[in-house]
């Protein structure tokens, strides 16, 4: 069997594996419903718990969601024992799905013509014959917040709008879109853009970071000493957190959920204003308004 042959069964088998475990692990946790469930977006009439299912296995596009964003909920969920175990596994097909992903994209090389080729391969390839459209690639990537041991607390809090930027040669910054990015028009126009500089040529990638949430855990006294103690422990019980998705805690019947703060929707204009950073002195090198590439002026 050809590398390119085994790619495609990898990615094709790890895909069934990933829409088959999203499904039983959505059903699982919409089973827990005599658990508590808090959601900052739910209304009094939602289903909250549908809702939080929904947003952390959703794998494709919304019709009116922007190719760059991804879905989004802010909340606690309470679930059992056997729905923690499916998350578990769920991520690991997550993982599974994106090695898969990343060996076949490997076999057309790291050139814009390979990657446009590989996307097509995918979307009118393998993914149209599973009959599977608009494929939102981090969506499917991205790891569940699992906790099979309850925080203290949770505090949330928001990371205001800002932007985020790296400074990289040319050369360095080609590798850096193809490694970090998403393949789009945009993104590709902007490598051809630095393949036609001098590979020493500095230049800054600047990326718009949307408001986002974050989330603060508190730890038991037991804990904390273990985190004191044993350092690899921290990444198991962690300090903070970005919250895009739900919190899936582990709880028993009856457990409430840890205590948290009940953070409201971000409010721009209660944010007070920063004050002026270096990226303002930022110039774009070409009029692409979707161009992420600028030099110091």
């Amino acid at each position: 069997m050809s590398q390119e042959a085994a790619a495609r069964i990898a990615v094709r088998e790890s895909l069934i594996d990933l829409v088959n475990q999203n499904r039983t692990f959505r059903e699982a946790v919409e089973a827990d419903n005599g658990l508590p469930v808090w959601i900052m977006e739910a209304g009094e009439n939602d289903d909250a718990r549908s809702m939080a299912a929904n947003a952390a296995t959703k794998l494709t596009y919304l019709e009116t969601q922007n190719k760059q964003e991804t879905a989004r909920l802010t909340g606690l969920i309470g679930v059992s024992a056997a729905t923690m175990e499916l998350g578990q596994q769920l991520n690991q097909c997550r993982d599974d799905f994106k090695t898969a992903i990343a060996n076949f994209r490997k076999l057309f090389g790291d050139s814009v013509e390979a990657i446009e080729q590989a996307s097509e391969d995918l979307r009118d390839g393998l993914l149209g014959g599973l009959q599977i459209k608009h494929l939102h690639f981090v969506q499917c990537y991205r790891q569940l917040k699992l906790f099979p041991e309850p925080p203290k607390r949770v505090g949330f809090s928001w990371a205001a709008s800002h932007s985020g930027t790296v400074r990289l040669t040319a050369e360095e910054a080609i590798e850096h879109f193809q490694k970090k990015y998403i393949a789009s028009v945009a993104i590709n126009d902007d490598i051809r853009l630095l393949e036609g500089m001098p590979k020493t040529e500095v230049v800054i990638i600047k990326r718009i970071l949307a408001p986002h949430l974050r989330a603060n855990i508190t730890w038991s006294n037991d804990i904390k000493a273990l985190r004191d103690t044993d350092a690899t422990l921290k990444k198991h019980y962690p300090a903070q957190i970005n919250s895009p998705l739900p919190l899936f805690i582990q709880l028993t019947p009856g457990q409430p959920l840890p205590e948290f703060n009940r953070i409201r929707p971000f409010d721009a204009t209660a944010r007070q204003e920063r004050l002026q950073r270096s990226d303002a002195r930022l110039v774009k090198i070409n009029d692409n308004p979707h161009s992420r590439i600028y030099r110091y002026a």
